[in-house]
């Protein structure tokens, strides 16, 4: 396929706080953990820099911890000539997107497309990433999703089995999510001042007019939510 010129923002702006529990003795962002050879933010980010087309890499960090988000990075911050850009992440998922977004706004307007990944997903391949950037072309907006084979069920305050959701057509959806820009920004900052609370970035897409395709995902592109995530032997290849 024809590459068309993108920027990717990398999110790492997150509190970290049910890795952090109490059966997580390390107190420390996931995202700079060390995963194999490097840490879970490089494997994230990493992929994304072999790609054609590629003008910029944002990655978002939560207030105090520029210093680990560089040395997370490691050499993808000197030794590819595409240039990676830090911002200061705000309070929310939602808002460290949003600062992304304008951060690539100023400093890659051309681009056609921005690229949406949790810093969280170190094992992202370059096949899902094209996969999902060619949707997004069709579409305008894209995701990896995998289907749900596991029985679905709505349950009550106190636990108990309330109703049996129809799992047909029903799936979890994974990054990167990929958009047109700057539609996405302007999505962005439309649901930025709505008080609506977004569960991801292709329902902020959508609810404000565009389409989003599918493409499918990787069960290895898992996101990682507590320490047990974290393999002590090498990621799946």
């Amino acid at each position: 396929m024809s590459f068309p010129a993108h920027g990717v923002i990398i999110t790492a702006a997150g509190s970290s706080s049910r890795f952090n529990s109490s059966d997580n003795p390390a107190k420390k962002k996931k995202e700079f953990m060390p995963l194999d050879d490097r840490s879970v933010l490089y494997h994230a980010a990493a992929p994304f820099f072999s790609l054609p087309g590629l003008q910029i890499v944002v990655v978002t960090y939560a207030e105090g911890y520029r210093d680990e988000a560089e040395v997370a990075l490691d050499n993808l911050l000197f030794a590819s000539p595409v240039p990676v850009l830090l911002v200061q992440g705000g309070a929310t998922r939602q808002q460290s997107v949003l600062l992304g977004l304008e951060a690539l706004a100023t400093h890659a307007p051309d681009v056609g497309y921005a690229l949406i990944h949790d810093g969280a997903r170190p094992w992202i391949t370059e096949q899902t990433i094209i996969s999902t950037l060619a949707i997004a072309t069709v579409f305008g907006g894209a995701a990896p999703v995998l289907p749900i084979h596991d029985s679905v069920k709505m349950i009550d305050r106190e636990g108990k089995i309330v109703s049996h959701v129809d799992r047909s057509g029903m799936a979890t959806v994974q990054t990167p999510q990929i958009f047109r820009f700057p539609e996405i920004l302007e999505a962005h900052r439309q649901a930025a001042s709505n008080n609506k609370t977004y569960l991801d970035d292709t329902e902020i897409y959508m609810d404000f007019g565009g389409l989003v395709g599918t493409c499918e995902g990787d069960l290895y592109n898992r996101k990682i939510t507590v320490a047990q995530d974290i393999p002590n032997s090498e990621a799946p290849s």
